[in-house]
């Protein structure tokens, strides 16, 4: 499993596009502020220059409006295309471990679990595959007591449980009897 290559860029949808929004507005809130700042200094430079700074002035609001245009129209893309590939590695083997663990609740064979070598959460993976061999021989265990317990008593608690059904029929039908006589005296 670790030579393969997941096509699908977006496993948990929503937690990916949370992630993804989240680092695109903490990464534009900071390349904006820094437009901010930066034009901020442009204009105190403009306003001090002894000749030439009205016309920068002038032309400031338009500047300002172009810069933001330039700097979301970068930093969203190239924040969200980032956000995909890390949230990849991120998504791809919680819900590999997920799916590993709903499959091993339903019944199917316990085998270890594996991510791909460039994904991020191998040590999340690994206290899985140790829980799941700690638990593998309990689990045996269990089971080979229950198949001994069923192939060896099956036939004295057939027997048993026949005698004892057979012994409540017969005190039902005596004590029918008994009733009767006391509710005729």
């Amino acid at each position: 499993m670790q030579n393969f290559k997941r096509k699908k860029k977006l496993i948990n949808k929503s937690l990916q596009l949370k992630m993804i929004s989240i680092f695109t507005a903490i990464g534009c809130t900071c390349a904006l502020f820094q437009v901010i700042l930066v034009n901020n200094g442009l204009l105190n430079i403009a306003r001090s220059a002894p000749s030439g700074g009205d016309l920068i002035l002038q032309q400031a609001r338009g500047m300002m409006l172009e810069n933001v245009a330039w700097t979301l129209g970068a930093m969203i893309p190239l924040m969200t295309c980032i956000g995909i590939v890390l949230t990849h590695r991120v998504a791809g083997p919680a819900y590999r471990m997920t799916e590993h663990c709903k499959a091993i609740a339903e019944g199917q064979p316990a085998t270890p679990c594996k991510i791909r070598k460039h994904d991020e959460l191998h040590e999340l993976c690994d206290a899985l595959n140790a829980a799941i061999e700690r638990l593998a021989p309990a689990k045996r265990d269990g089971e080979e007591t229950t198949e001994k317990w069923n192939l060896e008593d099956a036939p004295t608690l057939l027997s048993a449980g026949s005698n004892s059904t057979a012994d409540s029929i017969a005190d039902s039908s005596t004590e029918a009897p008994r009733d009767e006589e006391e509710a005729a005296a």
